[in-house]
């Protein structure tokens, strides 16, 4: 899987570019109230959650720092390809995420220490590192695709539509694999931490479609910032909460999470095939 997973993401990111024009991503950031309001939910409003659910719930310090931790890590790159699966914004899925991800070495410890969790200074320096690989593992293969569709515009959506299917199947395994790798937390912790994770991810899904609403974003906007602040970058979580804490309770909200984010980013995909979003 160390290997496999970053292939298969790099493979759904070159696919995402092959389908994204580059200037509907640079007018993301030329003209920003979308962007800023998808990442109001996802880097403010989600922590401040996450923050209140801990409490709420009585979690004791590790599990409340774990839930923090997912709530602060930037979105994960399946995001993208999923928003393209739900109808939504690409552009403006893609563009938060690779935000989130190029910020998260400031914005992760910050939101931590607000909520009263600190990041030694070793783990601030391996997060920044993970915080620039992230980047570039989502920023190179999606720029390989959209250079392929600035300059070949004929064979990108030839090998669009060809890569479809193969696209459609690394996604499903990415979901199963998670299903698959996680059961052992799940079916112990499901009962104890698992209400305040579904909660974490319910309630930042429904924060993310109250701003994008309240900023009269348009529907395949709102998706996005849906589905981007629900898909959160597990592996980057895991590994805070690893080098941060030293204690396996605290990864216990990321692989919970794992599982509940990709349950609801199905059920979002079905809703915005739909046109029920």
């Amino acid at each position: 899987m160390r290997i496999l997973l970053p292939l298969g993401l790099a493979f759904l990111m070159f696919v995402v570019g092959l389908r994204l024009e580059a200037r509907a991503l640079s007018d993301c950031f030329a003209r920003p109230p979308a962007l800023l309001a998808g990442l109001s939910a996802q880097v403010v409003l989600l922590p401040a959650l996450a923050a209140g659910l801990a409490r709420l719930f009585a979690l004791d310090a590790p599990l409340s720092a774990g839930l923090v931790v997912v709530a602060a890590a930037p979105g994960g790159i399946t995001s993208n390809y999923a928003a393209a699966l739900a109808r939504a914004d690409v552009a403006l899925s893609t563009a938060m995420t690779l935000t989130t991800s190029l910020l998260a070495f400031l914005t992760l410890p910050l939101a931590l220490r607000l909520t009263g969790v600190g990041v030694g200074a070793s783990a601030g320096e391996g997060l920044a590192a993970m915080s620039a690989a992230t980047a570039a593992a989502c920023a190179v293969p999606l720029a390989m695709g959209l250079a392929t569709r600035s300059f070949a515009p004929g064979f990108a959506a030839r090998a669009g539509r060809a890569l479809d299917l193969a696209a459609r199947l690394v996604f499903a395994a990415i979901v199963l694999a998670t299903f698959w790798l996680n059961r052992a937390a799940l079916i112990d912790h499901a009962l104890t931490v698992g209400p305040a994770v579904a909660a974490l991810n319910l309630g930042g899904v429904a924060a993310a479609a109250a701003v994008a609403w309240g900023a009269g974003l348009s529907a395949p906007q709102r998706r996005a910032a849906m589905m981007e602040t629900g898909l959160q970058n597990v592996a980057m979580a895991l590994f805070v909460a690893g080098a941060a804490f030293g204690d396996a309770a605290a990864a216990i909200p990321a692989l919970l999470y794992a599982v509940v984010m990709n349950v609801t980013a199905l059920a979002l995909i079905a809703a915005g095939r739909r046109d029920w979003l």
